[in-house]
């Protein structure tokens, strides 16, 4: 039996942390994952029985508190393969089930391992030493930079 997908998606990161726990303690569905699509939206991923994924997003969407931090909610019974391989392919943490969650997508797994790793570049921000060339002012008024 393939189990169900909810997907909660909030604006900003705490909100998605406050659904995602009151999610979790309010039904028996494991967290599979979290993504961050972008302009501050995050969505995160359950998986369980139908009902159980139904009570759970309800839940996580009711204990934000505030309806403006909610962008949407999705529960899909039984997902295709194809769904689970496109969501895994979007920018973020791969959805990873556990072996009690293979059922999901058999294939998630290889296809979490085939999609390219995050371009992220783990070097530090640049400090406020860092400075451009200093500019002079032309005869013209405009500026140009200093040799």
């Amino acid at each position: 039996m393939k189990l169900s997908l909810g997907v909660i998606e909030t604006y900003g990161l705490t909100a998605a942390i406050q659904a995602a726990d009151a999610a979790c303690k309010s039904a028996s569905v494991t967290l599979l994952g979290y993504k961050k699509i972008g302009a501050g939206l995050v969505n995160v991923f359950l998986g369980g029985e139908i009902s159980a994924v139904k009570s759970a997003v309800d839940s996580g969407v009711a204990a934000v508190g505030q309806p403006t931090f909610i962008r949407g909610r999705l529960v899909i019974a039984r997902p295709g393969e194809q769904v689970v391989a496109l969501l895994n392919g979007l920018a973020g943490n791969a959805l990873t089930p556990s072996d009690d969650d293979a059922a999901i997508a058999p294939s998630a797994a290889a296809a979490a391992a085939a999609a390219p790793a995050d371009k992220r570049d783990d070097a530090p921000p640049p400090t406020a030493e860092a400075k451009q060339p200093a500019r002079t002012e032309n005869r013209a008024g405009g500026k140009k930079d200093q040799k």
